[in-house]
């Protein structure tokens, strides 16, 4: 009940806004557009773009059919599969993996069904119709701007889940971000995981995943602050809000005020902004899923409508710190706030502004 009064709110707060093939799908009398759209797991990251796509499409005319796995690649399959059965006009995927995305791929391809990715990089391969995401890489550079300016120089570093796309460029670009900058980092580029690597300049030393999540990342704060102790280190890269909620709770339960330390972070989730506000988190990225979705939206429009559209797109984010917090500009990721404040225009959504860059890599 709660998910449908969303989504009713994000109609209303969309009033005349059209977009393309609605009106026409209308006045032709012709037949509903049918979305397949799976999520590898139950993530508020997913929950928050996929709600933001529903609305999106529903408004347009289009049914979506949804499927939420458990992680694993033959849930992903047999979803993509059942859509092909159920014979969708196109598919909207959160994969698993690029492996298991590439026998996706195939398998649609095959069915002339156009596939569509969201926030994991998907192999290039023929059938991917379109992928919208972040430059992860560049996320993690932004947050190592951060940490450069505010001295840090011993790091905890906490990673999303090892061994996805995301996790590893964003601990990527935080390397090579000190690196880029002429900073002493050692071996660090070629010793990812490895505890107490590094320069002069920066040393990771503590290295953990929370996949992801606040408890686990909590269990890695709290190692890490039994290792090291509250002086053996002076900042922490915690790559997603809900992980920071976790390193936020094991830091207050160790008697550590979180302020004393340079903590940066991606997401930019609503929770965020009154962390930095408040001087608990030094920074964070506005980098959000509801527009993600809203970019692949876009793309699958255009797609239907036989119109030219960028076929892979590194989203637009923005980095904030207390000095140059605009909660006025900020992306929501809540429904019916993002609805509302994409009816005023406040932010850019439309595929085709500047700020939303070609991915090289799909070219």
């Amino acid at each position: 009940m709660k998910r449908l009064k969303l989504l009713l709110l994000g109609f209303a707060l969309m009033g005349a806004v059209s977009f393309p093939g609605s009106h026409a799908q209308a006045a032709s009398g012709g037949k509903a557009k049918v979305i397949g759209y799976y999520m590898d797991a139950s993530d508020d990251y997913y929950k928050a773009g996929f709600q933001v796509f529903k609305a999106l499409a529903t408004n347009a005319g289009w049914q979506v059919l949804d499927v939420v796995g458990q992680g694993t690649a033959p849930e992903q399959i047999d979803a993509v599969e059942n859509f092909i059965t159920q014979k969708v006009d196109a598919l909207v995927v959160v994969q698993n993996s690029p492996e298991t995305t590439s026998e996706c791929l195939k398998r649609a391809h095959a069915a002339g069904i156009p596939e569509f990715h969201l926030t994991h990089n998907p192999p290039n391969e023929p059938g991917l119709a379109g992928f919208a995401g972040f430059d992860w890489v560049y996320d993690g550079e932004l947050a190592a701007q951060s940490a450069m300016k505010h001295n840090t120089k011993k790091l905890i570093m906490i990673e999303g889940k090892l061994g996805q796309g995301t996790a590893a460029g964003q601990t990527q670009g935080f390397l090579q971000g000190y690196k880029k900058a002429g900073k002493d980092i050692g071996n660090l580029l070629d010793s990812v995981g490895q505890r107490g690597a590094g320069g002069k300049d920066l040393q990771v030393v503590f290295w953990g995943s929370g996949g992801w999540f606040a408890d686990p990342a909590k269990k890695v704060m709290q190692d890490a602050i039994t290792s090291l102790g509250p002086d053996g280190f002076d900042g922490a890269y915690v790559q997603n809000d809900e992980m920071m909620t976790g390193a936020l709770q094991a830091m207050q339960e160790a008697g550590i005020d979180p302020g004393k330390y340079w903590l940066g972070s991606s997401n930019g989730k609503e929770k965020s902004w009154d962390w930095v506000e408040k001087g608990l988190v030094t920074m964070d990225v506005n980098q959000c899923p509801t527009l993600e979705a809203d970019i692949a939206f876009q793309q699958v429009s255009a797609n239907f409508d036989g119109k030219p559209y960028k076929k892979a797109v590194f989203v637009a984010f923005k980095p904030f710190e207390k000095d140059n917090l605009d909660k006025s500009k900020m992306i929501p990721w809540i429904l019916d706030d993002y609805m509302a404040k994409r009816a005023a225009h406040a932010f850019k959504y439309d595929i085709n502004d500047p700020a939303f860059r070609a991915n090289p890599a799909y070219q």
